[in-house]
């Protein structure tokens, strides 16, 4: 095998401080950070934090749900009741989740569509 190369570390100047713009906070690994700590970032300099909190749900990377291996009964009762509430299944989802407690905006507000 050839060599190995190693990305040399980045050394911080700590005289002159780098201001961090929201969208450099979005994109940094977050293994060390706390969701709650990068949600602070980003609602800095904002008139609203519900509103920074919006869009960095809005404006954040995207990935595909699956169920799979959940037996189908199951699945058609999921489709029954979503059908009987009149929503799409990412609506019923996010329904779901606010019904467990988490403070999820509505689906409007978080459509990919009003990303800016």
């Amino acid at each position: 095998m050839g060599d190995y190369k190693t990305r040399k570390p980045k050394l911080i100047d700590l005289d002159t401080p780098k201001a961090e713009t929201a969208s450099e906070a979005a994109t940094e690994p977050t293994e060390s950070r706390s969701v709650q700590e990068i949600i602070s970032q980003l609602v800095q300099d904002r008139p609203s934090e519900y509103e920074a909190f919006v869009n960095a749900l809005r404006k954040a990377k995207r990935d595909n749900v699956s169920y799979s291996q959940v037996p189908i009964p199951i699945i058609e009762m999921m489709e029954a009741r979503r059908i009987e509430l009149g929503l799409q299944k990412k609506e019923y989802f996010y329904h779901l989740l606010r019904n467990d407690g988490l403070k999820i905006p509505t689906s409007k507000e978080l459509d990919a569509r009003n990303r800016g």
